[in-house]
């Protein structure tokens, strides 16, 4: 998959603004860049939202336990927020290149616990992100 360099540059920005690289940046680039092409940009934006949602709920969650009543609606809301990311996820690479829907779909939205583990952590890259667009105020174009 060739990646727009735009795409680089912006990636480049977010990794050095996050210090660290990013062990799925292929994915994150292929995605931004299905999303422009497609005319999907908001459909991005509303991934790395839910992502940065995501992220944040499952540190809460795994630091307090799935135990009380004050956790009951984080987790239900951890849950819809992970279905609305894989949905997303499968929205974007829908019509995208077979290679693109192999490289996503069978790692990312199968919800064994081993798919959750890798979505969480890819969630965590897109918590950056999204972090890195409000900070900036970076709006890719």
């Amino acid at each position: 998959m060739t990646i727009r360099p735009e795409t680089e540059s912006f990636l480049s920005s977010v990794e050095q603004s996050a210090g660290r690289k990013f062990q799925y940046r292929n994915e994150i680039a292929a995605l931004i860049d299905v999303a422009e092409e497609a005319g999907h940009r908001q459909l991005f934006d509303d991934l790395t939202f839910y992502a940065k949602f995501v992220t944040h709920a499952s540190r809460i969650l795994t630091g307090i336990g799935n135990s009380g009543t004050d956790t009951v609606k984080l987790s239900a809301e951890f849950q819809d927020g992970v279905e609305k990311i894989t949905t997303l996820l499968r929205t974007l690479v829908k019509d995208a290149a077979p290679e693109l829907r192999t490289l996503i779909v069978p790692r990312f939205v199968t919800l064994s616990p081993e798919g959750l583990e890798l979505l969480l952590s890819l969630c965590g890259e897109l918590n950056w992100v999204k972090n890195y667009s409000l900070d900036s105020g970076h709006h890719r174009k």
